[in-house]
């Protein structure tokens, strides 16, 4: 029977996206030989699918020879993520709070590279910001990054944190949390805040606020950070905004746990 056709179906489209789904698995790019082993399929036949793959911009070839998932991948992944009937459920109450603080909403959902940007929401007053709609979000200093390493199971966070302090010491660049003990005292002033927060870490002159918002297992189901100047978005624990941006996130959790 021809590769091209099985009954009800296209054989060899089938299979090129069992190569794609390994280079989604694996998480971390591979060698060719090392795909070829995890589909139990001839070096040569896997080479002819990853061709296409990188010609369609699904997969890319690193420097090293190694393949990686390509933007096209991720931009599929970002588009079911956006369609996700939780975060399409809370738009009104997103647009509410952009309405009554006045600064740029981010939304983030996890995945297994970190806090992934899935919607970003302008503010009126110009901010500059350089993280947009697809954008791997920091662990360390920025205050999605942050959130999430504090709401979340800590087998999860770590291996992503240590990898950002390795780098970092790599670059010679200091970062706070500077290691593991410096996190956990960060992390309990983030719960017991109810938020992260950042002023000038990321971006000098801007400040973030971000809170997590639960499902009803108790989960972070996304987060929300609020963007803004030094003296438009005050991070000090009184501040009216961070109370608003909690109270939102409270009655979305409320929300979602009750669909």
């Amino acid at each position: 029977m021809s590769e091209e056709k099985t009954q009800g179906g296209v054989q060899s489209l089938e299979v090129g996206l069992n190569v794609l789904d390994a280079l989604i698995a694996q998480r971390t790019p591979m060698m060719l030989k090392e795909l070829s082993e995890k589909l139990s399929m001839h070096p040569a036949k896997v080479h002819r699918y990853v061709v296409s793959l990188v010609r369609m911009n699904y997969a890319k070839q690193l420097e090293d020879g190694r393949y990686a998932l390509g933007d096209q991948a991720w931009r599929l992944g970002l588009s079911c993520i956006q369609r996700t009937d939780m975060i399409q459920a809370a738009q009104p109450m997103i647009y509410a709070l952009h309405r009554e603080i006045n600064c740029g909403l981010q939304i983030s959902k996890w995945t297994s590279q970190g806090p992934l940007v899935v919607q970003w929401i302008e503010p009126d007053q110009p901010v500059s910001v350089i993280t947009r709609v697809g954008s791997i979000m920091p662990m360390l200093n920025s205050a999605t990054g942050r959130t999430f390493a504090a709401f979340m199971a800590e087998e999860i966070v770590r291996p992503l944190l240590d990898k950002e302090w390795q780098q970092r010491q790599a670059l010679g660049q200091p970062v706070y949390p500077a290691n593991w003990p410096e996190f956990q005292e960060l992390k309990q002033k983030i719960c017991a805040l109810g938020a992260a927060t950042v002023a000038g870490d990321l971006l000098a002159g801007v400040n973030a606020v971000s809170v997590p918002v639960f499902n009803r297992h108790g989960e972070v189901e996304f987060s929300i950070a609020a963007l803004g100047s030094e003296t438009h978005l005050p991070v000090d624990a009184d501040s009216e905004k961070l109370a608003a941006i909690k109270a939102t996130a409270a009655a979305l959790t409320a929300f979602i746990s009750q669909a």
